[in-house]
């Protein structure tokens, strides 16, 4: 699906072109600090110039490199998914073509009421889900289209901020931002297998023609479930895809988070380990001249408490020879 909003996409071209003399102003002001704040010598004066000329080099070639990062990260979700190009929303598409009402008419009974009501709920439940999954991605894909061309009228600027200085850093965040929402179709290629596959396998359980009659019974309420299934996990992953692209290229949770490095955990570990030995090290002399304090005392108290015992009396003398 080739999504193209032409209205846009001119008004924001024309923007880009209208709004470069702001950019080169920013450049040559970045260019005058940088040159004014150190005296550079004559090799030296070479590194500001390159960095001046490397970004007048990408602002002016935007409209070739910009598609480039766009059409790799396509390649990768179509790596994925091999006819996400063609048709990103193939999921919900499948799913809503896969519920279908069974438009036989048998003949009435109070068994095939209550049989008729059950499908009927079962049905219009997992209806819902589909369709709230079916919703979802369209906005979703059509919000990604809208942030990419914005994103691509502020490039300039952000390429700018790297000339200006104490600016870097900006620029730096911009450019993960841009990552991180050209990265949308990989996480909605991923969302798409996962979903698709999940529906297949509860369709290829159930079977187009059911071997037995209990398979039979059981088959539109497995079907349900693979419908309610499938499209909670097109919904969870539609939606977090924003969120964890935001996550991994701007706030880089995947490269420093602790919670998901095991070296920064091992670090973390070895480092606890250290300090609770250093601690044990530092406690043990005290506990024992602790000790030998409390046995200096013990023996102290023990002598006190004899000394002040009376001595046993002596014997009365005896008469010799009586």
């Amino acid at each position: 699906m080739d999504l193209v909003l032409p209205v846009l996409e001119n008004k924001i071209t024309a923007m880009v072109t209208a709004f470069r003399f702001v950019v080169f102003a920013m450049l040559v002001a970045g260019l005058i600090a940088r040159m004014s704040r150190q005296h550079y010598t004559n090799s030296e004066i070479v590194r500001p110039l390159a960095r001046a000329i490397t970004i007048v080099a990408l602002v002016s070639s935007m409209n070739w490199w910009f598609p480039l990062v766009e059409n790799t990260m396509l390649a990768a979700a179509s790596y994925l998914d091999p006819q996400y190009n063609d048709n990103p929303a193939r999921a919900s598409e499948e799913l809503r073509a896969g519920i279908t009402l069974n438009p036989e008419k048998k003949e009435w009974s109070w068994r095939k009421l209550n049989e008729s009501l059950y499908n009927a709920v079962t049905d219009a439940v997992s209806w819902v889900f589909i369709q709230i999954g079916a919703l979802i991605s369209a906005p979703m894909i059509i919000l990604q289209y809208i942030l990419r061309w914005i994103l691509y009228l502020l490039t300039p600027f952000a390429l700018a901020c790297f000339m200006i200085p104490g600016a870097t850093q900006i620029g730096v965040r911009f450019f993960q931002q841009v990552l991180a929402v050209l990265a949308w179709p990989v996480g909605f290629a991923i969302t798409n297998l996962v979903t698709i596959a999940i529906w297949q396998d509860f369709r290829s359980v159930v079977g187009v023609d059911p071997a037995s009659l209990e398979m039979a019974a059981y088959s539109p309420f497995l079907t349900n479930i693979g419908g309610i299934l499938a499209a909670l996990t097109l919904l969870i992953g539609t939606i977090s895809t924003p969120i964890i692209c935001q996550k991994i290229f701007a706030q880089g949770y995947a490269f420093t988070g602790e919670a998901g490095n095991p070296g920064a955990l091992g670090k973390s570990g070895m480092d606890v380990l250290y300090r609770a030995n250093m601690v044990g090290n530092m406690l043990a002399p005290r506990a024992g001249a602790v000790s030998a304090m409390a046995a200096q005392a013990n023996g102290a108290s023990s002598s006190t408490s004899q000394s002040n015992v009376a001595p046993p009396p002596s014997p009365a003398p005896s008469t010799p020879g009586l």
